[in-house]
Order: structure tokens, then sequence, then C-alpha cells
């Protein structure tokens, strides 16, 4: 039976209850050190269940629950710096380390936990105990009095925007008409400057949702129409954007930054579940914060745009990279070819984003089709750059050149000595067969195909494929392609065998010009486009023309657009 909204919110928090029942406690009495955030989030989830009257626990358990959760909650809240003369007034710290009574306060916590301090508070004050109730007002409190949240707009990125929602918030709370007026025009602002130059933290997965997660506090919270309105204009465009990059729980095409959690699986899915249901239900929570919290829920568009796909499409963005003055510094170009059941996407130009952890593209699975189910759901390569490490597939060079064209893909490289000496790649996990510089595999009711310039090498990991193909002389290529079962059958290929004949007849022509060092390959899709690339010179720095070109021509730029 197909679980409304509410039941999926439900069904999350009780998850999140249960799991946090049945954590183990460090000697600290916390469940973690590494971020004290993630035991507030778990104490919420817990207390909010067994508030809201855990229907499916006996009394005995809901007992031990409401004193595990107040107990964990009052552990968090005595570690904010309540000192009005301390440089980190109204912080909690962030790593605990090995001694929590005397860890450093940090900049981060407050943002968006502050928020959800006092959506938790105001959500359930009439239920709390007197002792935390009082403990949680006085975190409020110093929150309001101290300057974490008294910041300009500059970046007008996800830092800002949980600036913006603890204005509204707070404004709220204490009655304080200026804070409120200040975080309307805030929300106004970041909302015209979105509309204006699109959404710098394209495919960011934890950045995107703490921007909706803390506006939906503010606007669950803030009675005020202005505020209530803009923070609604908000949050439909950013689902909206969600939903365009959504496939059954997987967040496809680029990413401008992505965690282990997010990459080469999607695992931070309570969100998505919760509020489209088309997947299996999450069994694990990396990033747990507010998820099961809200009773907010996306507009039907929104929902019918995200689970109502029934063709394939394209999805280009132009994004402009600018602050509050509107000084465009930079520009990416973001493409996506969304079907029923795949999505191919990424971006054209390589940023070095934070922490270095831009995806550049991929191929991705959605959570419900059988091989993501027992492992990795996304299909990409890269060459390893600043903070790679081995078996962590994130953390690309900044050499290499992509042309992208509805489901296949082109990457080159030209990577100086010195360099990182072979590409890594990502495979789900499925049937597969590998020749010496390619691989046909089928993956449930898709075939996918790639092939490199130089031979490959494959190791079979616990819930991946994992490849590696040596640079030649710094240089390297990958062409991949995907095809679904039905496309192979018109084409008279009835089994992963004849997709890998065909394939391998239909392999690109990598080339290398002896005299100047330029790499091109030329590949005919199975829509017989024609895909021309090169690179000219082993020296990415040195004068010469990248050519992209589709069917003798080049890429139409003018399809990209800020929407």
């Amino acid at each position: 039976m197909q679980l409304n909204t509410m039941e999926r919110k439900q069904r999350i928090l009780r998850l999140a209850a249960d799991h946090a029942m049945d954590m183990p406690r460090l000697d600290s009495g916390f469940w973690f050190h590494k971020d004290l955030r993630d035991n507030y989030y778990f104490a919420i989830h817990l207390l909010a269940y067994v508030l809201n009257g855990a229907p499916e626990w006996n009394e005995e358990r809901r007992s031990a629950g409401e004193a595990l959760g107040s107990e964990m909650l009052l552990k968090v809240l005595t570690l904010q710096d309540q000192n009005p003369d301390s440089p980190m007034y109204g912080h909690w710290p962030l790593n605990l380390g090995n001694d929590p009574a005397s860890a450093k306060p940090h900049v981060l916590p407050v943002e968006l936990m502050g928020c959800l301090v006092i959506y938790f508070y105001e959500a359930f004050k009439q239920k709390l105990a007197p002792e935390l109730k009082s403990e949680l007002q006085l975190a409020i409190l110093h929150i309001y009095q101290s300057p974490v949240y008294r910041h300009p707009l500059e970046s007008m990125h996800h830092h800002e925007a949980k600036h913006t929602a603890l204005k509204l918030l707070l404004g709220h709370q204490f009655g304080d008409e200026a804070l409120l007026a200040e975080g309307t025009d805030c929300a106004r602002r970041l909302l015209a400057h979105v509309r204006r130059f699109g959404f710098k933290e394209y495919g960011c997965l934890p950045w995107h949702w703490h921007w909706i997660q803390a506006l939906t506090c503010a606007y669950e919270v803030v009675e005020v129409a202005a505020a209530r309105a803009v923070t609604a204009e908000l949050l439909e465009l950013l689902w909206q954007l969600r939903a365009d990059y959504y496939l059954r729980g997987a967040w496809v095409g680029a990413h401008s930054r992505l965690w282990p959690h997010d990459a080469p699986k999607d695992t931070n899915t309570p969100h998505d579940y919760i509020q489209f249901g088309d997947f299996p239900e999450p069994e694990r929570f990396p990033r747990l914060e507010g998820a099961a919290l809200y009773t907010y829920e996306v507009s039907e568009a929104v929902r019918e745009r995200a689970i109502g796909r029934t063709e394939a499409a394209e999805v280009k963005r132009l994004v402009r990279f600018a602050g509050v003055s509107g000084e465009v510094d930079s520009e990416a170009h973001t493409y996506a070819y969304v079907a029923p059941g795949y999505a191919v996407g990424g971006v054209w130009e390589r940023r070095t984003e934070f922490d270095n952890e831009q995806l550049r593209w991929d191929v991705s699975l959605p959570l419900d089709s059988e091989p993501a189910e027992r492992g990795v759901n996304q299909l990409y390569f890269f060459h390893p750059g600043v903070n790679y490490a081995p078996g962590d597939d994130r953390h690309a060079s900044d050499y290499g050149e992509v042309l992208l064209h509805k489901d296949a893909v082109i990457q080159l490289w030209a990577v100086p000595e010195g360099e990182a000496e072979a590409l890594v790649g990502c495979l789900p996990k499925g049937e597969w067969r590998f020749g010496e510089c390619s691989g046909f595999g089928k993956l449930g009711e898709l075939y996918a195909a790639f092939y490199s310039a130089n031979p490959v090498s494959v190791e079979e990991k616990a819930d991946r494929l994992s490849v590696h193909s040596a640079m030649a002389d710094g240089l390297n290529g990958i062409v991949t392609e995907v095809w679904t079962v039905e496309e192979a059958a018109a084409a008279g290929l009835n089994s992963l065998a004849e997709f890998a004949v065909h394939m391998e007849q239909a392999a690109p022509g990598f080339q290398t010009e002896p005299v100047s060092g330029g790499f091109s390959v030329s590949y005919a899709t199975k829509r017989k486009d024609a895909l021309t690339m090169a690179l000219p010179t082993r020296d990415t720095a040195a004068a010469g023309r990248l050519l992209r070109e589709v069917n003798g021509g080049p890429i139409d730029w003018n399809d990209y657009v800020i929407s």
C-alpha cells in the first residue's frame, strides 16, 4: 500500500527514534564526538516520536526514550557558550574531541542547529518537562542576544540563508519587528539573486538541504504574512530545482559538493522519501538533521515534476557566480538528460569547489533499480586530484574536458608529468563483460558501455566495480553511453552478449597527433549523432582551440538558461 507524505514522515521519525535508542553511547554519554550536531538531531527525533505518543512502542520503551532524549538534549545545550563577554558567545562546539566539556565553540553548529532549536521548542513547548523547556528558552535567548546571526548578505550562499532564517525565527520569538523586517528583506534579496543568477550551489546536497531546512523552520514558525510569503516562494523554487534533478531517490547530474554518502551512492534520502516516496525507505541516516520533523509538503506541481516523468528531457542551466554586488566572476553550464529509468549529466566547466568535491559527470540509476539495491547507483570516471584517497571515489583533478550529449559523455585528459598516473572508474554492480579497453554491462533495465583510450583493469569490491586505466604519455579518454533494454531490443540486441558485440564494433576512434600532441576522439551514438572532441596539446595551458562538436556543429550555449 502506498503511504502518504505524513505516513512516510512518521515512518522516518520512528526509524530515527529506534536508531537513537539502539546506538551505543560513548564514555562521555554522547552518541557522537565528531559532530555535536548529530547528538542533537537524533535526540529531537527521539523526543518528537515519544512526545507524539510513540504508538508502536510499549510504555517502558516510551519512558526510556523520553529519559534518553531529554538527557542527550540537555547535554548538548549545556555546551553552548553562554558568556556574553566571550568572542564565541552563543556558539556550540563542533568536534567534541576526547573531552567534550573542554571542546572549543565553532561557528557552524548554531546555523542550522539554532533554527532547529527554535523549531523544536515551538513545536513541543506544551509537552516538554519544565527543566528541558527552561534550558531551551535560555539557549534561544543567548542566540538572540549574541551576534551569531548578525551578518549582512555578501556571498548569497547557504550560510546566509541560515542566518536569514535565524533572523526571522528570532524576530518572531522575541517580537522584534526590526529583526523580522531585516530577515524578510534578506529572504527577498536571496530569492531575487537566485532568480537572476541561478543557484550557485548546484547539485550541492548538504547545502541545498540546509537552505530547504532552515527556510522550512521559518515558514512553519513565523506567522507574519510577508515573511511567510517569501519563504514559501524560496521553498517552491528550491524544491523545483530538486525535482528537475530527481530520479527515484537519486540526485542526478553535476555536483558542486558531495560527501561519501552522496557518491557513488545516494544515501542521504529521508527528505526525498518523505516528499516523493517512490523508492524504498532509507535504512540509515548519514545526515538526519531535521528530516522527519517538518509538516511542510511540496506542491502538487513539484511532486508531478519529480515523479511524473514519462519521457526523457534535457535540463540545461546557466549559473552565473556573483555575490551581493551582482558582479559576475565566472559561469557554469550544467546539463542533465533525465529519462524515466536513468539519467546522464554533468557540468561543462571544471571548478575547484569547496574541499575539491565537484563531480564533473555521472550516469545515475534510480534507487529502486536492482543493481542499486546491491551497491552503488552511479557510474563515472575521473582523474584523481587534491584530497583523493584510494577507495574514496571523489576529488578529481583540474584536468580534462567534457562533451555531454543526451545519454553519451566524452571526457579527455591531458595530464602534466608528476600527476596521478591513472584514471579511476566506478561502476554499479550488475552483469559485466570487459575487453582490453572497454566494458559492457547490464544494470537492471539498462545497458551501459564505456571505452577507454588505454587498457583497463577491474577490481570487484563489496558495493562496486573499480576500474583503473593508466595514462599514456599523460593522455587518456573515456566515452560512455547507455541504452535501455527496449532500445537494444529494437536494434535486435536481446542479451548482454549481443549488446557487447554490437558496441565493440561501434568503438570510438582515439587519436594522438605525434607532432603537436593533440588528442582527439570521434564517436557515433546509438542515434547516429556524430560526436567529435579534441584537446589541442598535452599542455592544457598552451594556446590552441578545444574542439567539441555534435553533428559537425559547435555547442549552442544559448540553450542554457537561468530558470
